[in-house]
């Protein structure tokens, strides 16, 4: 089984960062082997290049960009450009920050990270901090069999963070889903499907200052309600592991929307069928995701989760007859847990 949160790598893709930085008096190179140094000081601005790969595959380049080596929180798909101004991908604000880049090709691949190098930014000037918070604007809510999605647009100078709160008919008490950082207006989480309703707010916060809730449906209607999609349940489901087969060689693998959980090898159309459940930091019941036909061996979800950690188990079943859950780290682990990836804040537009 392999729980691991495996990143792609292409045919022999290999990335070579250097970084250029180019004050209003001089230029500096950095190399990777100064990665651990404080780094040299730019002016407001400065250029990152690197070393072109010559894969005849290469379909571009990431830049990922951070305030801390083993944070690089935001990222921008520059193409097949092997340089950029700074302020062009968001490090426009004084301050010492950190930079890498991967190199991709057309199937998607990305190879590994070229080693964070440092430089420190000075001379924006601090921003005035307005002593009001906009509250979120033109929020959207999605709702789907297989989760929640809620987007809104932040229209605080600068980004504010933004508080996401949740209730339903099992925990009617409003409760903190998540605080999202300056930059992701997004909040993205599997359905409650054993709840008759489920409701969400959302804020802008900056310390102690908040915004009003985001509108709904009207100026007095602050929440964004949806009745879940139940699944089939059975009531009295009869183990029987002499008889069915739990699911083989489990595994599951993690990217940054989603996951796709797969086992064994695919059944005749006359198998089982097979029952996925989740549990997480959000919701810790065990709730049922998916149930999939005979045949089937893979399961895959494309949304971002908003979430500390998630747990996900699948058996077999027919009828009423149910198979043992299948076997992750060993006979009485029985759950495949991951942490999902951070979100990527957007790099607002200038």
């Amino acid at each position: 089984m392999d729980t691991g949160e495996h990143m792609h790598t292409g045919p022999s893709v290999t990335v070579r960062l250097s970084i250029l930085l180019c004050t209003l008096l001089s230029c500096s190179v950095t190399s990777v082997e100064q990665a651990d140094a404080v780094g040299p000081v730019a002016y407001r601005d400065c250029s990152l290049s690197w070393n072109p790969n010559a894969e005849s595959d290469l379909a571009g380049y990431r830049l990922y960009l951070g305030r801390s080596a083993n944070r690089l929180d935001r990222m921008m798909d520059i193409g097949l450009r092997t340089s950029i101004r700074c302020s062009d991908v968001g490090a426009a604000a004084n301050g010492q920050w950190f930079g890498t880049v991967t190199a991709y090709d057309h199937n998607g691949n990305e190879s590994a990270p070229a080693q964070a190098v440092p430089f420190e930014i000075a001379g924006w000037p601090d921003p005035a901090l307005s002593t009001e918070i906009l509250e979120p604007s033109s929020t959207r809510f999605v709702n789907t069999p297989l989760g929640a999605l809620l987007v809104w647009d932040d229209l605080n100078a600068p980004l504010v963070s933004h508080r996401v709160e949740i209730a339903s008919s099992l925990t009617p008490t409003w409760t903190t889903a998540i605080v999202q950082p300056p930059g992701v207006p997004t909040f993205s989480y599997f359905q409650m499907t054993d709840a008759e309703w489920v409701c969400y707010r959302v804020r802008g916060e900056r310390g102690a200052l908040v915004s009003d809730w985001a509108k709904a449906g009207g100026p007095d209607d602050k929440q964004f309600c949806a009745q879940p999609t139940p699944l089939t349940t059975i009531e009295q489901p009869i183990l029987a592991p002499t008889i069915l087969d739990e699911p083989e060689s489990a595994r599951l693998t993690a990217f940054h929307h989603g996951f796709t959980l797969s086992w064994g090898h695919p059944d005749a159309l006359t198998g089982p069928s097979y029952r996925i459940e989740v549990s997480g930091s959000l919701d810790l019941r065990w709730t049922p995701l998916a149930l999939l036909p005979p045949g089937a061996n893979e399961f895959r979800y494309y949304r971002a989760l908003d979430a500390e950690w998630v747990c996900l188990r699948v058996r077999a079943e027919v009828g009423r007859a149910v198979s043992l859950w299948a076997v992750a780290g060993g006979p009485n682990d029985r759950q495949i847990c991951f942490k999902p990836y951070s979100p990527i804040p957007a790099i607002p537009s200038r």
